[in-house]
């Protein structure tokens, strides 16, 4: 698979994460409208219900209101009595209206509710002959009309029509409820069946991503165990599946290999001292293209330069190492390490952790997650048998200047600025990457203001002594004051220069130098 052929990284995980997020979404909108529809029809259907019956007994309580009221003045004559006969006379048609639009649309309801209509109007015109032929003075033709029972008959008619409708109503609310259950397990299926499937996607995308990325980011962690190992003739093989940027990456580290054979070949010759050492000094320009970048990004917004100067004590190549990538979303990720010890095993494995870096944070650039990877990339048994672990300082800067920090055992950064040049401060710095597995860095959050410059240097910089004393951050914060007015490549250059002055023109151990400029926006 070429590398022009091959898709890019940005548009495998758009793809998944754009998969992922369709089946979420379906997901909640089924359970978001499953339990929309229930709660409604729980509510609506309780609350009908309730309304049907309390109409029902409202017209049951005209007609009892009516019966005491009219049966007291027959009997009695005293006109009080009709006060509560008159209230029944009118709300109970008023009830009768109501129960009637409760029921529309539920015709066996409807034809019970009109039965015990029918009951109650001829109940109420007996009635109101009896209150009549009182109010006339024909008390005994009254008295003579109560004893008939045909009141009592249309009473007891209109009271088990009646206990026959709240039957029925209290039978379809329960009905009601009914469906709304079933329509409760019915959304609670389609959403266990949902999320069967979003598992079953989740599975699939991270196989496709396995194949993508993470089977050729394990050859690539292979390869570099195999190089810290000795061993530079096994290539990594380049799957067909993986991405372009780690098909780019697979080609340059097998291109490095063929270089360290060639160039470890060429030293193994020397039978000299210093030819060894002029061989290996030819090997650290090989690695350098493992260790160093090509070339930096460029942006409008930041000006970003790096330099390295190999240590004169000896000639032995080192593990400082440095990156730097612009996001598309501009944000600028930096990284300067240090692996402990020296020559080709160091080289390899700051190599190594220079390519994984690229593919990280590619995918992930907190701070955080950048170092758990990469505490994971070097922390192996073996790793720590042989003492091999690193420092490293990794930042995200925005385009407005803020910036996120996770420094893992690094030197903090020195923030030049118009009026100052500071360290910046960490109250506790995280252990170097590779010491334990379940490491926890900071996280430190600082701005980096307009005609600011952030300066980033490994340990041979302020490591540098003279009779004792060590150069230190505040000499380097010195020098980056007094220069704060040259361009930031003579910035660089004249501060590595200034802590080998100090030294006694030698420096003792490699040193990187990064600096990032944010000039001001016109």
């Amino acid at each position: 698979m070429s590398a022009a052929v091959a898709p890019s990284l940005r548009r495998v995980l758009v793809r998944l994460v754009a998969t992922i997020a369709g089946v979420l979404a379906v997901l909640m909108a089924v359970a978001f409208l499953g339990m929309v529809l229930t709660a409604r029809e729980y509510r609506q259907g309780s609350q009908l219900g309730v309304a049907r019956q309390e109409s029902a007994d409202a017209i049951l309580s005209d007609l009892l209101g009516a019966e005491s009221s009219s049966r007291g003045y027959t009997l009695t004559g005293r006109v009080e009595y009709l006060g509560l006969f008159r209230e029944s006379n009118v709300s109970y048609p008023t009830d009768v209206d109501r129960l009637a639009r409760l029921l529309r649309g539920n015709a066996p309801l409807q034809e019970r509710a009109r039965v015990v209509k029918v009951d109650g109007d001829a109940w109420f015109a007996e009635v109101k002959r009896m209150v009549s032929l009182s109010q006339q003075g024909k008390q005994s033709a009254a008295t003579a009309l109560v004893n008939s029972g045909r009141p009592k008959a249309l009473q007891d008619a209109f009271r088990l029509d009646h206990r026959a409708l709240l039957e029925d109503i209290a039978r379809e609310r329960r009905a009601s409820l009914s469906r709304a259950d079933n329509r409760r397990r019915l959304t609670l299926l389609l959403v266990i069946g949902a999320a069967f499937a979003a598992l079953g996607v989740v599975a699939l995308v991270a196989r496709r991503l396995w194949r993508r990325v993470g089977g050729q980011v394990a050859d690539l962690d292979e390869g570099v165990h195999r190089v810290a190992a000795g061993d530079l003739g096994t290539p990594v093989a380049l799957r067909p599946q993986a991405v372009r940027e780690l098909g780019g990456l697979v080609s340059e580290f097998n291109q490095m290999q063929v270089d360290l054979v060639s160039q470890r070949e060429l030293a193994s010759q020397a039978s000299r001292r210093d030819a060894a050492q002029q061989a290996e000094r030819e090997l650290w320009k090989i690695v350098q293209s493992g260790l160093l970048p090509a070339r930096l990004p460029r942006a409008p917004w930041f000006r970003l330069e790096a330099h390295y100067r190999p240590a004169e004590a000896d000639l032995l190549i080192g593990g400082d190492f440095y990156d730097a990538i612009l996001l598309d979303d501009g944000r600028l990720c930096v990284v300067i390490g240090d692996v402990a010890g020296h020559g080709a095993p160091a080289a390899a494995k700051a190599a190594g952790l220079r390519f994984a870096w690229r593919t990280i944070v590619q995918i992930d650039p907190s701070p955080r997650a950048v170092l758990e990877v990469m505490n994971n990339q070097i922390g192996s048994t073996e790793e720590r048998i042989a003492g091999r672990f690193a420092s490293l300082l990794h930042i995200l800067i925005a385009p407005d200047g803020s910036c996120e920090m996770a420094p893992a055992g690094h030197p903090a950064p020195i923030l030049v600025t118009t009026d100052s040049s500071e360290q910046i401060e960490i109250d506790e710095p995280g252990p170097p990457i590779g010491i334990f597995d379940d490491a926890e860095w900071p996280l430190v959050s600082f701005q980096l203001p307009e005609s600011a410059t952030l300066v980033l240097f490994t340990d041979g910089l302020i490591e540098a002594r003279r009779d004792g004393a060590l150069f230190g951050a505040d000499g380097a914060c010195a020098v980056l004051e007094n220069e704060r007015g040259a361009a930031i490549q003579e910035r660089v250059v004249r501060l590595i220069d200034a802590a080998r002055r100090f030294d006694s023109a030698n420096l003792r151990d490699d040193v990187v130098v990064m600096a990032i400029d944010r000039p001001r926006v016109l």
